[in-house]
């Protein structure tokens, strides 16, 4: 949705929010004796830094041009910014009718979940994951509140009525207010203007986190999603003019406090879960989700469930860590043979331009592909099930994603007109695709990112003979004595006989010499 009076009021609250951001921090810390605040370094969290390993004959290490965050910016979409360090407001949340679930020892748990040290968990905080998977380079910090109580029971919020009635008025949620109402108090009872969690002095809040302290609900049994995990903009605040200084929120996650319990019958009594947290941020850094959603959606699993952004486990894929702009892809250029190191610990991936070329960023339609091993990120979740019925692949292996995250231009009445590679002069750029065909802005049928399974078996995007949507599987990696082509593996792609873009995928890819260490790509042209 385009916000573009949103930007108009953020550009008057620049100076003064830089000015008195120091004065935040200082009073967070002085007046908010209460708060359990997280200053890390990141240095208990481990992880590896980014793998700058020298290029090769036709092929480069290139970074994407702009990366997700950029476009947001263009589009006023707010995004966390998803480098360097970034502040997050964490607020529990407490509704009348489950106060006793209000105490010290799940908000000490919501804080080890945030911000705690990987011993201290399951298996990552928020703070140690976003660490690792960055490969360094985001590290979160932030201050979870006490306890707000909302002054509703659950049912009561479920039914609070529409108290906007602007141009978003279809889009309200009962959160809109507990938000306001929420950050309002968190300013009130610590003596903050919130100037820290803003940190490109926007006068908008980062990110906040609500964390409801009460059982959550599936939106598939016939129960509101209100009691659901989802991440949204508070649209009612567009157009509102800005507090020099003092930023209001906007962007916001929302998830029961049982996520961090998921894992207890497998893990052990105590042992905190980040998983959904991880999800929810994703979205809040700009991501999409990577399932099919939508109530007219009509197409299977694109990914196979296999994917932070689809089914919540394992880590974030490579095509995601392009968007942040973590990984510098190997873009090949003509016939090569590439030594590929497991993503999972050097950010290493292999991007296969169409045969209409790369225009120099994620937004653009390729094929991604990483050397996957139950290493790292992904080893919990390749040992263990996690709590949704999946499990990540236990086996070494290249993923072969194609992705279309071409961007279009919308003008300002909200018209569509067609590709483009950068942000047009008026109007704004978007993502033109979706991994939910009802969301899709051009061609209900193509994907922002889909798995291409080895076996061919399967079309991830398409239903089974069982009328059930394929799991990805061990069978779906790429392995020594395997390859690849368009030409066998047409029948996974919309367009068949070309790519999205008309053109021919050129490139055709051998794999051999798999070992723990790597794997080695023969790169010809088909």
């Amino acid at each position: 949705m385009k916000k573009s009076v949103l930007r108009i009021y953020r550009y008057f609250a620049l100076l003064a929010s830089s000015f008195l951001a120091l004065m935040s921090l200082c009073q967070c810390s002085l007046f908010g004796g209460d708060l359990l605040a997280s200053s890390k370094d990141g240095s208990a969290y481990g992880g590896n830094a980014l793998s700058l390993d020298a290029d090769g004959v036709n092929y480069a290490a290139t970074a994407t041009s702009f990366d997700i965050a950029t476009l947001g910016e263009n589009n006023d979409s707010i995004e966390l910014p998803a480098t360097g360090t970034q502040n997050i407001l964490v607020i529990p949340v407490e509704f009348d009718d489950y106060s006793r679930l209000a105490t010290s020892s799940v908000r000490n748990d919501i804080y080890t979940t945030f911000f705690g040290d990987p011993d201290e968990t399951g298996w990552e905080s928020l703070a140690s994951f976003y660490y690792k998977s960055s490969f360094r380079q985001l590290l979160l910090q932030g201050s979870v509140s006490d306890w707000y109580d909302c002054g509703y029971t659950t049912s009561q919020f479920a039914k609070l009525p529409l108290s906007y009635t602007g141009e978003y008025a279809d889009h309200y949620e009962p959160t809109w207010t507990l938000l306001e109402n929420a950050v309002a108090w968190y300013k009130r009872t610590y003596s903050t203007n919130c100037a820290s969690f803003d940190s490109d002095n926007d006068g908008i809040i980062d990110g906040v986190w609500l964390v409801y302290g009460c059982p959550y609900h599936t939106p598939y049994n016939g129960i509101s999603e209100d009691f659901w995990a989802y991440t949204y903009y508070d649209y009612s605040l567009i157009g509102k003019a800005l507090s020099l200084g003092d930023p209001m929120p906007y962007h916001y996650c929302w998830a029961s406090y049982k996520f961090m319990y998921e894992m207890e019958s497998s893990w052990g009594a105590g042992k905190l879960d980040c998983h959904t947290f991880v999800h929810e941020t994703g979205h809040l850094m700009g991501l999409d989700d990577y399932y099919v959603a939508g109530s007219d959606a009509t197409n299977a699993a694109p990914m196979g469930f296999i994917d932070m952004m689809d089914a919540n486990v394992i880590d974030h894929d490579v095509y995601s860590k392009f968007n942040f702009g973590w990984v510098r892809p190997y873009v090949v250029s003509g016939d090569c043979s590439i030594v590929l190191k497991p993503s999972a610990s050097t950010g290493q991936c292999v991007l296969l331009p169409t045969g209409d070329g790369w225009n120099g960023s994620f937004a653009d339609e390729y094929l991604l592909l990483e050397y996957y091993t139950p290493t790292g990120l992904n080893r919990r979740d390749a040992e263990t099930t996690y709590a949704n019925g999946y499990t990540g692949f236990r086996e070494n292996g290249v993923r072969i994603y194609h992705v279309d995250s071409r961007m279009i231009a919308v003008t300002g009445l909200g018209s569509v007109d067609g590709y483009v590679d950068r942000f047009p002069s008026s109007g704004y750029a978007r993502l033109a695709h979706s991994n939910s065909n009802d969301r899709n802005q051009i061609n209900s049928n193509y994907r922002l990112i889909q798995e291409l399974d080895c076996t061919k078996k399967r079309n991830f995007d398409e239903f089974q003979a069982n009328n059930k949507a394929a799991v990805a599987d061990e069978g779906t990696l790429f392995q020594s004595g395997d390859s690849f082509s368009f030409a066998s593996y047409k029948d996974s792609f919309p367009r068949l006989g070309v790519m999205n873009d008309g053109s021919i995928m050129p490139y055709q890819v051998a794999f051999s010499d798999m070992s723990d260490e790597s794997i080695t790509l023969t790169i010809s042209r088909a």
